[in-house]
């Protein structure tokens, strides 16, 4: 019942807030233009941001009181942080991307120079917060300090996968929630309903929300969205 209600919500509070978000960057002029020659809002992935980690710190708050599984207090903390923190990366990128400078290897070239592009700067601090995050983790489950390797790998590229798909309408989303299920499926058949689930709940109800307006091609996600549903599948991965 209760991962449910956290669908719904995540469905319904999502719903609400892409209205209030698209007025926001039409006003600020946060536009591209679509396969059909519309100015469309940028990055309307920014609701994610904005509304979801209220409802993972909700669930966490009812896991204390016993009432749905949840991860340790250290990992959803760094959960929170890898998360959020990849979604200020995607919006620091759609405000300030240089549609000249592209590729991974060019955004280096040009760090290793001097000069930080936005590309430059989510790769640094990607890394940064993928890194912090699999600390985290390993503190709350213990075991060999080499598992950070494949937690940090999956935690930052995951978001760079994600955004690759986001260059026609619905192909991220799609994709994304193509990995989920899939991520979702084994989990439960190899530990029933468990803290992955929940927080994955409201998440997917957010993402079915804002669907239509991706695939009709009326709003991109943006970067800002790519990389925090990135940073969610990332962090649920290692969870």
């Amino acid at each position: 019942m209760a991962l449910f209600l956290f669908f719904v919500v995540g469905f319904f509070l999502i719903k609400v807030s892409l209205s209030l978000v698209a007025h926001l960057l039409v006003k600020a002029e946060i536009l591209k233009t679509n396969y059909r020659g519309e100015q469309i809002p940028a990055a309307l992935g920014l609701v994610f941001p904005i509304v979801l980690p209220a409802l993972f710190l909700i669930e966490q708050v009812f896991n204390y009181f016993g009432l749905v599984p949840g991860v340790p207090w250290v990992s959803f903390f760094a959960f929170l942080f890898l998360t959020t923190g990849f979604g200020l990366l995607g919006l620091a990128d759609d405000f300030l991307k240089n549609d000249e400078e592209k590729g991974f290897r060019q955004h280096l070239r040009l760090l290793w120079q001097g000069e930080l592009t936005s590309g430059g700067l989510k790769a640094l601090f990607g890394f940064s917060f993928s890194f912090i995050f699999g600390i985290g983790v390993h503190l709350s489950t213990g075991g060999s300090w080499w598992i950070l390797i494949p937690y940090v790998l999956v935690a930052a590229l995951a978001p760079n996968i994600l955004n690759l798909f986001d260059l026609r309408p619905g192909r991220s989303v799609k994709f994304f929630l193509f990995a989920m299920g899939l991520l979702l499926l084994n989990s439960y058949l190899n530990k029933g309903l468990n803290p992955t689930l929940y927080l994955s709940a409201p998440v997917l109800g957010g993402v079915l929300a804002y669907f239509p307006a991706d695939l009709k091609g009326e709003a991109m996600l943006g970067d800002t969205g790519a990389n925090f549903l990135g940073g969610v599948f990332g962090g649920l991965v290692v969870l």
